[in-house]
Parts: structure tokens; C-alpha cells; sequence
């Protein structure tokens, strides 16, 4: 059973206002930060990542020996992108400045994949990030669980339970909105406090309650929450934060009750094809993994892990998907040993950040935390 010792309600009428007042931070940093964060809400990096054409590029895989042929909307000012990019660097004598560097430098490695679109880049791009340290994983088998029932409810309902479930936490500046250039059937973009719902995606019954615990008392809560620090990088994300994030929620969906049959097994598989993919292309990939899932759940798979790619029929991977399952092991451990679920919640932060000593410092305040931890 796990164990949330530390988890209470906070009262938003007892926490400070917005501290961006705070002056220990340089303003070299500050300005570094703001200028990322400009960027974000300015460029939605997912509709350059995702394929534009995923129903006809399956339709062709199916139909021949080829790759899909996927297409891509053009990162067409990436030159321009990272030329900003550099100019934003901050002072990184400061930790502060080092956590908006890091950030940067993640994004700079982000914008050079998407315009270069190959095997390199996108290495660059996860060994930068640390998603490789998460395939030890694959070695792990877990329990498939009972079928997860079907897929009747429309994405119009989930939009709407979404929208209903934001107002009901009085978070009202946050929009659900339909976008079809989608690999995932929901996303969240703290930068434009915006979810995006796929329109040709169906759901569970389970996923009405699975989707808010996920989506808005995980990613939506931390980036509101974030939104109200000194750096606006704990709305959009603190450097290594990702594992934490995608931990969390699985965790969530777990504590909540509404987390999917058999949804470890099927990361574990997720886990297995990023390993294999970075020397086998899609056709080879999605032949391997045929043997172990259904065809539909393998299609997804080498469609999350060889998105983004120009050649999806040779080696390269996106490894993003694999701080799925590390992440949750590793928060669930932090949480069994005691840490502190409030502190999770001052913004998108990793359990290895020393959020209790920024506390002190002033630099961040504590948040709500959402009714599923209490």
C-alpha cells in the first residue's frame, strides 16, 4: 500500500500573492527565463513532432513492405530559433541561472531534431535529456492485467469532462482544445495552459476519471501551480523534471483507483521497442513487438517512438516515452520513504530537486495540492 505521510490540503487564501517581486535572483536570469518562456507559449513543438498524415501513413504501411511516409509540418524558422535561443543564455555562476541554462540548452537540442529530422539529432536530443538511463527497465516483466473493456466514449465527452473538471478547481484560465496533429490521444501544454484532445481518438469509461487525475491534478495542477514561482520554468518544466511528472500522474491514476489493467506491462513493451529502435527501423520493430502485443498497441508504439524522424524505416529513436516507467518507480520509492507530496506541487520540479532548501531561500512558496494525494 503506498504510503503519503506527508500529504495535507492547502488553503490558496493562506499563500502568498506572486512572489516574482523576489530579488535574489539576478536579472540577467529572470530575463533568460522570461524570454524561454516567450518562446514556449509562442511555438507548440508537438504539431512539428507528430506526423500530420497518421491515418494515411498507416493505411500505406499496412499496404506495402515500406516505412510509413510520414510528413511533418516544417520547423521552418528552426535557424532563427536558435539563433534566440543562443542569445537568451543566462549567468550560470548562479543556480538559478544553471536550471534556466539547462532548460535552454534542452529546447536548443529540441528546435536542431525537428530541423534536422535525423538519427544524430534526436540521439542528442535523449542522451541530453537522460532518457537512455531509463531502459534498464526493459529487463522487467510486469502482469498484463484484465482486458481494459472498449472504446466507447467520443472525444467530445472526454473534451467535455475535461472542461467540467477545470471548472470545478476554479481553473478557469486553462482551455480544452481539439487538435488532430496528435500521437497521443490527450495533451497538455502548461506554456499556453492549454489541453489538447485528439478528435479521432476514442476512450474508456475508465479514462473520464483516469484522464483528470492524469492530465489536470498532475500536469495542469503543477503548471498552474508553477506559474505563481519566481522562475516561470517551474510552469513549463525544471531541467530532469520529466521522469517526476510522468511518475506522478501514473502514480495518481494508481491512487486514485482508475489507473488501466495491465498498464506497466504495455510501458515495459514501450520501454523494450525505445531499446530496440535506436539500431531497427519501423518495419522490423513493429514485427518484433506483433509477436508480444496486439497490432494496434504495436503500431502505437513505433508510432511514439520513431515520431519526429525523416526515415522512420532506419535506426534513430525518440526516448521521451521512456520516463514513463522509471519515473514511477522512482517516485513511488520517494513517496514510500517519506517524501513530501506538497512539495511536488510548487511547480514542475523532480524528486532529486532540493525543494524544501528553495523554500527557505525564498524562492518558491508552497501550492495546492489536489484532493486525489489528501
Amino acid at each position: 500500500m503506498l504510503r503519503i505521510p506527508n500529504a495535507k490540503a492547502i488553503d490558496p487564501s493562506t499563500i502568498a500573492g506572486d512572489t516574482h517581486h523576489i530579488v535574489d535572483i539576478p536579472a540577467p536570469v529572470l530575463n533568460a527565463d522570461r524570454a524561454l518562456h516567450a518562446l514556449l507559449k509562442r511555438v507548440a513543438f508537438s504539431r512539428h513532432l507528430n506526423p500530420t498524415n497518421i491515418v494515411e501513413a498507416r493505411r500505406a504501411f499496412k499496404r506495402t513492405a515500406s516505412p510509413p511516409p510520414f510528413e511533418y509540418k516544417p520547423l521552418a524558422d528552426a535557424p532563427a530559433l536558435l539563433r534566440e535561443l543562443d542569445t537568451m543564455q543566462p549567468p550560470r555562476d548562479h543556480p538559478a541561472g544553471e536550471l534556466v541554462g539547462q532548460n535552454i540548452d534542452g529546447v536548443h537540442r529540441l528546435v536542431s531534431a525537428l530541423h534536422l529530422r535525423t538519427p544524430e539529432a534526436f540521439d542528442a536530443l535523449n542522451k541530453g535529456a537522460g532518457w537512455y538511463d531509463g531502459l534498464a527497465a526493459a529487463h522487467h516483466e510486469y502482469p498484463r492485467g484484465a482486458p481494459a473493456g472498449p472504446l466507447d466514449v467520443s472525444s467530445k465527452t472526454m473534451q467535455q469532462r475535461l472542461t467540467d473538471a477545470f471548472s470545478l478547481r476554479g481553473m478557469n484560465d486553462w482551455r480544452v482544445v481539439a487538435d488532430e496533429v496528435m500521437s497521443a490521444r490527450v495533451l497538455v501544454d502548461g506554456a499556453k495552459r492549454i489541453v489538447r484532445v485528439n478528435p479521432k481518438s476514442s476512450f474508456r469509461r475508465r479514462d473520464l476519471t483516469r484522464l483528470v487525475v492524469h492530465e489536470i491534478d498532475v500536469h495542469a495542477r503543477r503548471a498552474s501551480n508553477g506559474a505563481h514561482q519566481s522562475l516561470l520554468c517551474f510552469q513549463t518544466g525544471l531541467p530532469g523534471s520529466l521522469a517526476t511528472e510522468e511518475g506522478l500522474a501514473m502514480v495518481a491514476e494508481e491512487v486514485s483507483g482508475s489507473a488501466s489493467p495491465g498498464a506497466l506491462a504495455r510501458q515495459a513493451e514501450v520501454v523494450r521497442a525505445i531499446h530496440l529502435a535506436r539500431t531497427a527501423g519501423f518495419r522490423d520493430l513493429f514485427n518484433h513487438l506483433s509477436q508480444r502485443v496486439s497490432s494496434g498497441l504495436a503500431w502505437g508504439i513505433c508510432l511514439r517512438v520513431k515520431r519526429g524522424l525523416a526515415k522512420p524505416g532506419e535506426a534513430g529513436v525518440y526516448a521521451k516515452d521512456s520516463v514513463y516507467l522509471t519515473g514511477r518507480n522512482r517516485v513511488r520509492a520517494w513517496l514510500d520513504d517519506g517524501g513530501d507530496i506538497n512539495h511536488m506541487y510548487v511547480g514542475k520540479v523532480s524528486i532529486d530537486h532540493p525543494v524544501a532548501h528553495w523554500i527557505e531561500q525564498g524562492w518558491v512558496t508552497p501550492q495546492p495540492v489536489p484532493a486525489v494525494w489528501t
